[in-house]
């Protein structure tokens, strides 16, 4: 039996999207952050060392970092769905694509978002600005982003475009304003929404 370990409010909502879409009998144990730290709670720690959200159990296995996460349940669960042909260069685009959200795009946004002096504002503006730039121009002409079909990549880069469109005028970014519309549009994501409820930014 799958479980997974989420917050609420946060990007474990991704790994729910892809569980609703494989269409595999799972289970959603969500907590609240500690008030003070805003970290997850201390049973995380029980779970894995790092005591981070989220955490994946599959019976006895237990993994923690979503890009891990993906790759395992579309590994295991996927049928070869989500993901391009392997050893394709567009399998190697997936990739870059499933890492970049967490490994690059989504430091530089929280790194806006906490940032109060203003000469580190304005760096971390012009950083944002760049990703946003580079995805922008990449979904000028895809539907998704390895092309006319949904994949592990658009549901780890939902959450760090999602968190941009509630930063910044949609109208600046069209194409990814478009993106995060067929993503929160989906039918596997109304699904986690019902399962999860509504992700509420101004929580975070």
């Amino acid at each position: 039996m799958i479980t997974l370990y989420s917050l609420k409010q946060s990007r474990s909502q991704r790994i729910v999207w892809l569980l609703a879409e494989l269409g595999v009998p799972f289970e959603v144990k969500s907590f609240e952050r500690e008030s003070v730290t805003r970290l997850a709670p201390p049973i995380f720690k029980t779970l894995h060392p790092l005591g981070k959200a989220p955490i994946l159990t599959d019976d006895d296995f237990v993994l923690a970092e979503s890009a891990a996460i993906v790759e395992y349940l579309i590994a295991k669960y996927g049928n070869g769905q989500l993901i391009p042909s392997k050893n394709t260069q567009e399998y190697y685009r997936y990739l870059q694509w499933l890492h970049y959200a967490e490994g690059s795009i989504m430091p530089a946004i929280v790194q806006k978002m906490l940032a109060t002096d203003g000469a580190k504002l304005d760096h971390f503006n012009s950083q944002v600005a760049l990703h946003l730039d580079y995805v922008e121009q990449h979904l000028r002409d895809r539907k998704w982003f390895c092309g006319e079909q949904l994949t592990g990549a658009d549901i780890m880069m939902s959450f760090p475009l999602q968190v941009a469109m509630f930063l910044l005028p949609e109208e600046t970014y069209p194409n990814i304003a478009r993106f995060v519309e067929q993503v929160e549009h989906h039918p596997s994501y109304q699904k986690a929404i019902e399962k999860v409820g509504h992700l509420d930014l101004h929580l975070l």
